[in-house]
Parts: structure tokens; sequence; C-alpha cells
């Protein structure tokens, strides 16, 4: 959430061409690797990282509902000399904004929401000005327009720390001049998706939180995952770190009512897991229309929440749904890959990149599948599968 440029940065390298349904080929054969021999591959990679000193958390690989690989390295306590686990659980950041679109989605399909309705049909007091003219739509797909609260000078360092009311939160952003009018341009940031959380209140009549879980956590069957309000015992929570030059250091202070709906979720690998099989299989957003607005770019490549590309793997185009979060202290990444039906879950609590780690498992998943299985011979223009 907090350094989301890097997130940018990466799904930019990682993206190759935005996905066009009318000139990317479908493969229709999942092939699946041979286990043991994928799991020890990843799993020497991810040692060798883990001794280099540059992975400290977890990682789950699987292709279809087959788990493959999992594999728990370094510490989630280093004061306490608490190792990492699978069942450790760590702060998601931005990835909470596919959890948040997808309970508007369904809120959509269930008819509490529509797309286009606007801010101030929820929030009577935000300004008329911009309120009266941004939709759901808008905050989803990041073309409101609204400046990102998070650049905001000193922001970090003062007003992050800080426990603040949600509703009188957006005092620090409603009122700054639009970047651009809405719908006409995009820029990644957390303003709109902490609307979304207030507007989600608004229109169930719960907090956000409960919201979450009876719409969206419980019909997942998600048991590791949940709101991190500051000041809660969470279970199995590791502790953030920042790795430095002279060793790692407790990671800064984030008061959860500012990352809010827009970045302050838990979960752990499994549920994460569980989470992307529910969520593409259309098992909480029903509507297969709506689902497949969520899961296609609308702008830029960003879809409802995440992120939609395409890359070349082995010779073939792959279809890839990217999930990111960074926020101190901890980094976390789910990547599916739509065509043979891949997921790679990956999430440190030393805030380092993963880039480098999801390539190797990337091309380690990829190289175990025989080219001459590859029969690139279904045309899609639908992302979700039958």
């Amino acid at each position: 959430m907090v350094f989301y440029r890097q997130i940018i940065l990466f799904f930019s390298f990682l993206t190759l061409s935005f996905y066009n349904p009318n000139n990317l080929e479908i493969k229709s054969e999942r092939i699946p690797p041979s286990a043991t021999t994928t799991k020890e591959k990843i799993d020497d990679v991810l040692t060798e990282y883990f001794e280099s000193g540059k992975f400290n958390g977890v990682v789950l690989a699987a292709q279809g509902d087959d788990i493959v690989y999992t594999g728990a390295f370094g510490k989630a306590n280093f004061e306490w000399d608490i190792p990492n686990t699978l069942d450790t659980r760590f702060k998601i950041a931005s990835i909470t904004k596919t959890f948040t679109a997808c309970l508007v989605m369904h809120l959509i399909e269930i008819g509490y929401i529509n797309l286009d309705d606007v801010i101030t049909d929820y929030l009577p007091d935000y300004p008329s000005s911009t309120g009266d003219k941004i939709t759901i739509e808008h905050l989803l797909v990041q073309s409101s327009g609204i400046p990102d609260y998070l650049t905001k000078p000193d922001f970090l360092s003062d007003m992050a720390v800080q426990h603040h009311d949600r509703y009188g939160f957006i005092k620090h952003f409603q009122d700054m001049e639009l970047e651009f009018e809405p719908g006409t341009d995009w820029n990644y940031g957390n303003s709109g998706y902490y609307l979304l959380g207030l507007i989600i209140e608004k229109a169930t009549g719960l907090t956000y939180e409960e919201a979450m879980r009876k719409h969206v956590i419980e019909p997942a069957g998600l048991e590791n995952t949940g709101y991190a309000s500051s000041g809660m015992v969470i279970p199995k929570l590791a502790s953030g770190y920042i790795k430095t030059p002279d060793g790692y250091e407790i990671a800064p202070y984030f008061h959860s009512s500012v990352g809010f709906s827009a970045g302050m979720m838990y979960s752990n690998v499994t549920d994460l897991f569980k989470w992307t099989r529910a969520l593409y299989a259309g098992k909480i957003i029903q509507n297969r229309n709506y689902l497949q607005n969520m899961i296609t770019p609308q702008m830029e490549d960003y879809g409802y929440g995440l992120f939609i590309g395409a890359q070349k793997v082995g010779g073939q185009m792959e279809v890839v749904f990217g999930l990111f979060g960074t926020i101190h202290g901890f980094n976390s990444q789910v990547s599916y890959f739509y065509n043979h039906d891949f997921t790679i879950i990956i999430m440190d609590n030393t805030q380092q990149c993963t880039v480098d780690i999801f390539f190797a498992v990337r091309d380690i998943l990829f190289g175990n599948i025989p080219e001459d299985n590859i029969n690139p011979s279904i045309r899609s223009n639908t992302f979700i599968k039958p």
C-alpha cells in the first residue's frame, strides 16, 4: 500500500503487453509438472535467497487445486526467535484493494450499490463539486482523479502514526483539486479505495470489517484472514521489519485507520490460495458479467482492484493477474497465470522485493511443462473458466 510505485514498476516489468482478447491465444490443456522435481528446484532457489539474506517469508505454488510447493523461511519474530511457518499471517497491504473491490461487486450483485452511483449518494457531506460526478466505477478503476493522500508532504512521518476517525480522515483529501477529470485518465492510489470502505459501511449498515467477514471472508471459507486493526491481538501475525546495512530493524508504525479499506487486511498463504480459487471460480461474485468486468483491464492494465497483463513465457503468451501489497515491514504478491492455472504466492515480513523470487519460481513451474504438450488452439474473449 505505502510504496505503491514499487508495484507499478514491478508490473510494468512483468507485463509485456496489455491483454487483448482478440489476439491472445488461450491454451486449453493443463499439463501437471513433476511435483517432486518442482518442489526440489523451488526449495533450492528459495534456500539460496534466504541464506543470502534476500528473503524472509513464506511461498506457495500451485497448479489448479493442487499445491505443488510450500515453504517457510526465516523468522516471524526476530526478538523471540519465532520461525515463520505456513500458518504465519502477514499484513497484505494493497491486496486489501482486491478484497474491497470484490465486496463492492458482490454488493452490486445483491442490489446494495450500483456502479454508476456517485460518492454523494452515500456520503452527502462530501464536496458536491467532485462528489456528484465521481462514480463507484471511477473509484474501483482508479480513474477518479482524487489525489493519493499518501503523497502529502510529511504524511508518513506524521499523520500515518496517528489514530483518525474514518469519516473525518477523508477531509485530508476531499477538498484537494482533482488531478484530472473523472474517467479521463488513471493514477494508482489509496484515496478512492478508502472512500469505497465508507460507502460499503453506508450501504450495508455494517462496519467495513463486519461486511467483509459476512459477504467475503466467510463465504470463501477463509480462516486466517481479517482486518489488522491497530491494538488488536492477532494470533500468529508476523512482526514487520526493515533490512538495513546493519541488520534488521523494527518497521515504523502505521496506524490502521490510515490504511483502512485500501490496505489494512492480513492473511496467510493458505487463505490467499483459497481466495484465489474462490475468486476466479466465481464462488463469491456469481454473476459472470460482474466478475468478467472485475478481472478485465478497464484503464491501463488495471481492472477492479487488480492488475491484468500478459507476458511471454517459454515462447507463448500468458495471461497474468497480479495482486501486490507493500506496507511498513511487509511485502506480498499473488500472481495467477490463467492459461496454465498456476498460482504463485509470496509473503515477506522484512519488506524485501519479491520480484526475483517470482521470476525464479515462475520459470521453474513453466520449465517443467513438456514443450511438445503445449497446444495453443483455443481463442477466448473471457477470463472466466466454464
